[in-house]
């Protein structure tokens, strides 16, 4: 379902339909090519920088706790794991790293609480554990300095809306608990609206991925910025599914 959220699939649909069909309406061939503009323009303007800049706005909602505010937990959700030839060749995805690093660093100023890599990875039930996830996140994480022992890996949730329900089946957390939770920049709003179902004292944390500023490369068209938007583009779908 996750890739039916995408606006290029859309798009192009519809572009492919206006140019090899033809309508022998005339008001009816005029509202095809309008909306043919329109979705060239939508298109145009979700592969350039500036749109991500506009999404990273709306979407990035990283907190500022008092300063007196120390988490118990500090939950890390999966970004993903790309499969090797063999388990030992798996490796993580670019969100993941950045949950990880930033993660790792947020640990270092409250090293009394425990890190949580929460989530599997659904498809690949077959070839690898559901612990996968966790035990590449945690290899990254006590390389960067973390300590083993304050490590949990909590494999069961595969999804946003899960990762806050299977934490509180965590024999130690509690829904008084505090939490902080570190994900992707354009993940953090969806996130943390989640976890606040659940948890009475949470705190969120970004990866600082978002653009800092503009460049001339900013207003040009590029896959790169199209495969980022397209991104943002699931989280607000995500954000009206979680609202019911």
């Amino acid at each position: 379902m996750r890739s039916l959220i995408d606006p290029v699939w859309f798009l192009l649909l519809f572009l492919t339909f206006a140019i090899f069909v033809k309508v022998a309406n005339t008001k009816l061939n005029r509202v095809i090519k309008l909306l043919t503009r329109v979705s060239i323009s939508i298109l145009v303007f979700l592969s350039t920088g500036v749109a991500t800049l506009i999404f990273d706005q709306i979407l990035a909602t990283e907190t500022s706790p008092k300063s007196d505010w120390s988490p118990e937990f500090i939950f890390v959700l999966g970004g993903g794991y790309e499969l090797g030839a063999n388990a030992a060749q798996d490796f993580l995805g670019t969100e993941s790293i950045r949950r990880v690093n930033a993660a790792s660093a947020l640990w270092q100023k409250y090293p009394k609480s425990k890190v949580v890599f929460s989530g599997r990875q659904p498809g690949t039930e077959t070839e690898r554990a559901a612990t996968r996830h966790g035990e590449l996140s945690s290899e990254h994480a006590i390389s960067l300095g973390l300590t083993e022992t304050r490590i949990i890996i909590e494999s069961t949730s595969s999804n946003t809306r899960e990762h806050p329900t299977e934490a509180l089946k965590l024999s130690e957390v509690k829904r008084d608990s505090k939490i902080a939770i570190v994900t992707s920049d354009f993940h953090l709003r969806r996130a943390t609206g989640e976890f606040k179902k659940h948890f009475l004292s949470v705190e969120s944390f970004g990866t600082g991925d978002a653009a800092s500023g503009l460049s001339w490369l900013t207003f040009v068209p590029l896959a790169t910025h199209l495969d980022e938007n397209a991104y943002r583009i699931k989280e607000f779908a995500g954000i009206i599914i979680s609202k019911f």
